[in-house]
C-alpha cells in the first residue's frame, strides 16, 4: 500500500487525469506547453514586420531584412499549490479488510483527492489562460497583477450609444467586421481564422438584434434552432462562454464577463505555454526535475505530486503543484470589448 504514496506514483497519477473542459486552455494554450530550465520564464510579445520586398537581380545579393519586433519578457514563473491529509487511521481501517481490497481503497481514495486538487489548478490554469487572451493575468484575488501583455488601448474598447450590440440601432455585424481590419492591421502576422469568446449578454442581443435575425433567414436558422446560440457571424467561430469560478468570497465570476467579447484572430504563434521546474529536493532524478518513466520513455510533466509523513496527528500529506505561465505573444491579435 505504501508503495501508493512514491513521488512517481502519485506524479505520474496526477498527470494522467483527465480535466475538466478548459475551452481557452483546451483550443489554445494545451498544445502549446514545453518545459524550461528555469523559473525565470523568458517569452517574445512580437509585432512583425509588414513590409514588402524588391525584385532582385540574379547577381545581386540578399536584401538586408528587418528583425521580427519583439519584446522580451522575464517574469518568475507563477507557483500554484496544494496539500491535504489523510490520516493514518483511515489507512489503518482499510489495513483491516486485507491487503488486497485495503490497497484498492487507498488507491481510489488517493485517486479522489488528487483529482479535485487537480481540478483546482485546471481552473487556475483557465483562470489564468482567459486572462492572457485579455492582456491581463491576475492572482486569484482578481486585483494583483501578474503579468500584462501590453494590449493596446484601440484594443480595449467600450461600446457606447447605438454602438452597443443592446441598441436597437446597433450593427454588430459592422462592429465586428471593423474590430477584424484592426486585428489584421495591428498583428503584424497572417490571421488564419477568427474566434469570439462571448458572455450570455452579448449573445442575447445577438438574437435580438434585427439586421442578424433578417441575415439568418438565409442560413436556413439551423444555427438558432439547434443550439439556440448563434455559431458563425461575419466569418466569426462565436463560442458563449458561461465558465465560471467562486472567489475567496464565494461570489460566483464568469471567466468571460456576461457583457464582454474577446475577438481573437488565429495565427501560428497566437500564444505560448512555458512551465517551470518544481523546486523540491524530494523531486525524482534532483531539484526540478520532474519527470517520470512511462513504459520505458522519460517523460515531462506539468504537474508535480508528492507525499510525506506528520508524526503527530499521525499521518500523511499529498501535494499537488505546477508552474505554468499562460502566455499571449501577439497582443495586436485580439481585441477586449465591452459591447452591452
Amino acid at each position: 500500500m505504501d508503495n501508493l504514496f512514491l513521488i512517481r506514483s502519485l506524479t505520474t497519477a496526477v498527470n494522467s487525469l483527465v480535466p475538466p473542459p478548459r475551452r481557452a486552455w483546451n483550443r489554445l494554450f494545451a498544445a502549446k506547453q514545453n518545459m524550461q530550465g528555469t523559473d525565470r520564464l523568458a517569452f517574445d510579445i512580437i509585432t512583425g514586420s509588414e513590409g514588402l520586398l524588391p525584385n532582385l537581380a540574379v547577381a545581386s545579393p540578399a536584401t538586408v531584412d528587418a528583425k521580427t519586433a519583439r519584446t522580451t519578457v522575464t517574469v518568475t514563473a507563477p507557483r500554484i499549490s496544494n496539500k491535504r491529509p489523510m490520516p493514518d487511521a483511515q489507512l489503518n481501517a482499510w489495513r483491516a479488510f486485507g491487503s488486497q481490497i485495503g490497497t484498492e481503497m487507498a488507491r481510489t481514495w488517493i485517486a479522489r483527492e488528487q483529482l479535485d486538487m487537480r481540478n483546482k489548478h485546471d481552473r487556475t490554469h483557465e483562470f489564468q489562460a482567459v486572462g492572457a487572451l485579455k492582456g491581463y493575468i491576475y492572482d486569484s484575488d482578481g486585483t494583483t497583477l501578474l503579468v500584462d501583455y501590453g494590449l493596446a488601448a484601440t484594443h480595449r474598447v467600450t461600446l457606447t450609444g447605438d454602438d452597443l450590440f443592446s441598441s436597437p440601432n446597433s450593427h454588430p455585424v459592422e462592429r465586428l467586421r471593423t474590430w477584424k481590419r484592426t486585428i489584421e492591421d495591428d498583428s503584424g502576422t497572417e490571421i488564419t481564422g477568427w474566434l469570439a469568446y462571448l458572455g450570455y449578454q452579448v449573445m442575447d442581443e445577438l438574437l435580438k438584434n434585427g439586421d442578424i435575425l433578417t441575415f439568418m433567414k438565409y442560413d436556413k436558422g439551423s444555427q438558432m434552432a439547434e443550439s439556440g446560440r448563434i455559431q458563425r457571424l461575419a466569418e466569426v467561430e462565436l463560442d458563449e462562454y458561461n465558465g465560471s469560478y467562486l472567489t475567496d468570497a464565494s461570489v460566483r465570476t464568469r471567466f468571460i464577463e456576461p457583457y464582454e467579447i474577446v475577438l481573437i484572430g488565429l495565427c501560428n504563434d497566437l500564444v505560448d505555454c512555458p512551465y517551470a521546474p518544481i523546486i523540491d529536493n524530494d523531486a525524482p532524478d534532483g531539484v526540478g526535475n520532474v519527470t517520470v518513466s512511462e513504459a520505458g520513455r522519460t517523460v515531462t510533466n506539468p504537474f508535480y505530486s508528492k507525499s510525506w509523513r506528520e508524526p503527530d496527528p499521525a499521518g500523511t500529506w499529498i501535494k499537488v503543484e505546477s508552474r505554468v505561465l499562460p502566455v499571449l505573444q501577439r497582443p495586436g491579435a485580439v481585441i477586449v470589448a465591452r459591447a452591452v
